[in-house]
């Protein structure tokens, strides 16, 4: 659950190279992600929702053939910054980002894709670098792949509109130099790399998949942001779309289950999903 150090976690798919970086945790309360009104027993039992836990934040990178490909580019000093998010008390900052893909190996210049599987803060922070009012590119030969539906949600167009500062600083200056791209559908990438739309978390909620000399790993942003969504995959955050997510997460689980696939979510440690019965159960795996 810490922060992470050197390069992170690493994952041979195939012929594919992977690593997950955890890039700071996150303080959050369980009554602040699911409806503090509802029963929440059959989940959680007698647990004290309203204590504080540390959710980590992960961003991840892939090689393969001649993609380079981050998912979900984070910077913790921004997410913990006043107006955001809390950090757990006592915990110490990570590497950034750029020095853990360096430990990894990676420059950031060679990047060729960056994908937001969905447009919260926490998944796109780390698009760019640099200080309040000038930011740079943190992958600036990179094509930035994002979800058209939740860029065109009424938030997300008010907040271009009024040029608030995390939306601009980030999204909006890989928009104004010309690399970001909207996605609505099943998109290749090329070298086994595939996004693929999951909704539910967010209207255009989408899924990051590789394929390689016989493996699959799928990068599923927040399709699970616990355990227990996994294996009760009617629990849904107060924000999202209950019914979507549902039928995202059946269809997925199926189709993990069935691939024996590698699953990396954004706030989990890496795993895979077995079907019991026909009910979904997660195993973490070890890198």
């Amino acid at each position: 659950m810490g922060g992470a150090s050197g390069a992170g976690a690493s994952f041979r798919v195939g012929r594919a190279q992977v690593f997950s970086f955890d890039v700071g945790d996150l303080e959050l309360r369980l009554d602040e992600v699911f409806d503090p009104k509802a029963d929440l027993s059959t989940y959680f039992g007698e647990k004290d929702l309203s204590s504080p836990e540390a959710f980590p934040t992960r961003s991840f990178y892939v090689s393969s053939g001649s993609r380079r490909v981050v998912v979900d580019p984070s910077d913790y000093a921004r997410l913990v910054s006043p107006g955001h998010f809390r950090a757990p008390r006592g915990s110490a900052p990570p590497p950034t980002l750029e020095e853990q893909l360096a430990a990894a190996g990676a420059a950031p210049s060679s990047v060729t894709h960056v994908v937001v599987t969905h447009l919260h803060y926490d998944h796109y922070a780390g698009l760019t670098k640099g200080k309040a009012g000038a930011p740079e590119l943190a992958f600036p030969s990179a094509r930035c792949i994002v979800p058209a539906k939740d860029w065109s949600t009424p938030e997300m167009v008010g907040a271009r509109e009024r040029r608030d500062a995390d939306v601009a600083e980030t999204l909006g200056a890989v928009e104004g130099a010309g690399k970001l791209e909207l996605s609505d559908g099943p998109l290749d990438l090329g070298d086994g790399v595939t996004v693929e739309p999951f909704p539910g978390e967010s209207p255009g909620h989408q899924v990051v998949c590789l394929k390689s000399g016989g493996d699959s790993c799928y990068f599923v942003g927040d399709l699970y942001h616990l355990v227990e969504e996994v294996e009760h995959p009617e629990l849904a955050a107060s924000w999202a779309d209950g019914p979507a997510l549902l039928a995202s997460r059946r269809a997925f689980a199926e189709r993990a289950a069935a691939e024996g696939a590698l699953v990396l979510p954004g706030h989990l440690p890496a795993g895979r999903i077995e079907l019991k019965g026909g009910a979904p159960s997660w195993a973490e795996e070890k890198a």
